[in-house]
């Protein structure tokens, strides 16, 4: 089982697997934009941290330990804020990207302290580059010969 949280194409941003389960939503407005969910026996916090109000969405997942879980459940209004900004630093998170509520695309991310706009900025050049290398690949597959003739 992994440390990092395995989301599903498709699925909410909010319940990005069909074996999570949720847990408690911190923050919403329309729809869940911060809460705690489970997979696989492990906790995690999940953050919209770029576009909440828009179609093109990205968010966030981090696997949280006990201390961070009783923190985020005992917070309010800014201090649940920062909570939330601090347990998406240095670690390894999921980053992902939505399209009207439907989980497209993620990569996993090596988060350090740059905050959620800093996050999303590296998160879009990976996700540029990961996307034009499947470009690129594609293309050199229906370059083969077998499929150019058919």
């Amino acid at each position: 089982m992994s440390d990092l949280l395995l989301p599903e194409q498709g699925a909410r941003p909010w319940l990005p697997a069909g074996d999570v389960k949720p847990l408690v939503t911190l923050n919403e407005y329309n729809i869940p934009l911060a809460g705690l969910i489970e997979q696989g026996g492990i906790t995690y916090l999940y953050a919209c941290v770029f576009g909440e109000m828009e179609d093109v969405n990205v968010w966030a997942y981090s696997r949280l330990g006990d201390v961070e879980i009783a923190r985020l459940t005992s917070l309010t209004e800014d201090a649940l804020a920062d909570a939330i900004r601090t347990a998406l630093e240095d670690r390894m998170l999921v980053v992902a990207v939505a399209f009207e509520h439907e989980l497209a695309d993620w990569l996993r991310i090596d988060a350090g302290e740059e905050g959620p706009l800093g996050l999303v900025r590296r998160f879009v050049t990976r996700m540029r580059a990961h996307v034009a290398a499947l470009q690129k690949g594609v293309e050199e597959l229906a370059s083969q010969q077998e499929l150019a003739s058919a």
